[in-house]
């Protein structure tokens, strides 16, 4: 039987959790499978022809924004896509969620476009939605709303939902998930467990991540995580440390969380500005220990690197909704990912 699969994506932790589904299908026999994928972000996995690729604009500043409005550029780009996608037996369309403009848009509208009788809507992980069942309380919420409009000026049309934003209209039949035993398995008929490549790690340096929303740390919760931050540098050997700012905040002026690491006494951080992913920068600077307010990166470097590395967070109960605490309190129990307080107080 010929079949496609389909990936859609938008952040390169994403792609790399595309190229561990890649690797699933060819240990299985996928001699008759293409893959394709569609993306706004770098890394696209290997595995997949360049006529098999279209990598969208991602948009970032106002005259990009304007290009996409009047000319539509990407969904230009993607309906043309769509069109020169040959007939096949079956089709598997695989996002991480429906709250992306893309991923909602495709399924939605590029879906009844392609050439296939048998078309299979699938999801691969993507942090912790895998493992909670965040939802949009209703459709009519601001950020749907602005989504909605968005998508309507982009020529992407965004179909507004409640309920959880990984399966909002109950056409999910397979999940891909690293912890099929805790996977949220909403209305899907198949969960099918892929796993990262095993690599050796070599290092003994700390990466400390950033995180995008900074108003949820005053300065005198920040002061307090300097200390204990301090208590683990004085109970660990390490090289050096490294800092990694959440991708979407550009300026590190307004990094309050680095700014206020840099008061630390005789810390000395070397920044990591560019756009390698967390996984890859990881093995490049040989870290083994890991301290972030809650990323769901750690999930990945944890399921790649096992003990390997040691892991610990701050902030949930401040970070997180109250409502998905214990899902993140039970991911992070079963990979051994620790609060920063424990044991160093």
């Amino acid at each position: 039987m010929k079949k496609a699969i389909i990936f859609l994506s938008f952040t390169t932790s994403q792609n790399q959790s595309i190229q561990n589904c890649i690797d699933y299908f060819k240990r299985s026999d996928s001699k008759n499978t293409d893959f394709l994928i569609v993306s706004n972000a770098g890394h696209i996995p290997n595995g997949i022809t360049d006529s098999n690729q279209l990598q969208l604009t991602k948009v970032t500043n106002w005259q990009q924004g304007f290009k996409h409005i009047f000319l539509r550029q990407n969904s230009r780009k993607l309906n043309s896509f769509v069109k020169s996608i040959p007939e096949y037996e079956e089709i598997e369309i695989c996002v991480p969620h429906f709250l992306n403009i893309l991923c909602n848009y495709f399924v939605n509208f590029c879906a009844q476009k392609l050439k296939s009788s048998n078309i299979i809507i699938s999801l691969y992980p993507d942090g912790m939605l895998s493992y909670q069942p965040f939802e949009i309380h209703s459709q009519f919420q601001m950020e749907s709303i602005y989504r909605w409009f968005g998508g309507w000026l982009s020529g992407m049309r965004y179909t507004l939902f409640s309920g959880p934003v990984a399966d909002p209209f109950s056409c999910v039949k397979k999940i891909y998930s690293y912890i099929p035993d805790i996977t949220i398995p909403y209305q899907s008929e198949e969960i099918i467990k892929i796993e990262f490549p095993i690599r050796k790690l070599h290092g003994d340096n700390i990466l400390i991540l950033g995180h995008f929303n900074q108003s949820k740390f005053d300065l005198d919760f920040l002061k307090q995580i300097n200390k204990k931050i301090l208590l683990l540098l004085s109970k660990e050997n390490y090289g050096s440390i490294y800092y990694k700012p959440h991708p979407r905040i550009t300026n590190m002026s307004h990094d309050v969380f680095y700014q206020s690491i840099l008061k630390i006494p005789d810390i000395n951080i070397k920044l990591c500005q560019d756009d390698t992913p967390v996984e890859s920068l990881l093995e490049s600077i040989g870290a083994s220990i890991i301290i972030a307010a809650v990323s769901t990166s750690m999930i990945n470097l944890k399921l790649k690197y096992k003990n390997q590395i040691s892991c610990y967070y701050f902030g949930l109960t401040d970070y997180v909704h109250p409502k998905y605490a214990t899902y993140y309190e039970s991911v992070f129990s079963y990979l051994s990912i620790k609060p920063l307080r424990d044991p160093y107080e």
